[in-house]
């Protein structure tokens, strides 16, 4: 699993004292997203802390789904773990049966993965929006 850092949503901090927030993003062999974080962290040790509690319960975790809000019939996926919503989808799919397979595939290479050392530096990405049940989710 890779991490990534981010400019903080505005919300955490005042214009003048900007931190930069860090998600993760899980990645197969080819470089191809997986799926993702749902939530911004403010550093580096909590973004592991996160990585490592979704791995210790995935046996536990709860698969979601559904049509994308908005997405003129696409799907999307997302992960649940004690009832909080702990990955997502990447993108959204044309298809159901696409979207299930996505998730499996998450669900074999997040058991199977290596958790990254390194950090890679990105803007904030335009245009994903998370699923409504997971916007809030601070950690």
């Amino acid at each position: 699993m890779d991490a990534e850092r981010r400019q903080a949503p505005d919300e955490w901090t005042p214009a003048a004292h900007r931190t930069e927030a860090v998600s993760w993003r899980l990645v197969g062999a080819n470089n191809h997203e997986l799926g993702r974080g749902p939530d911004f962290h403010r550093g580096h040790s909590a973004c592991h802390s996160a990585v490592v509690r979704l791995r210790d319960g995935l046996d536990r975790a709860v698969p979601l789904v559904t049509m994308a809000a908005g997405s003129a019939g696409t799907w999307t996926w997302q992960l649940a773990l004690d009832e909080r919503c702990v990955a997502v989808a990447a993108r959204t799919y044309r298809r159901q049966r696409e979207c299930r397979d996505s998730l499996q595939l998450f669900l074999a290479a997040a058991v199977a993965g290596q958790v990254a050392t390194g950090v890679t530096y990105t803007r904030r990405l335009r245009g994903l929006r998370l699923p409504d049940a997971v916007r809030g989710n601070v950690s």
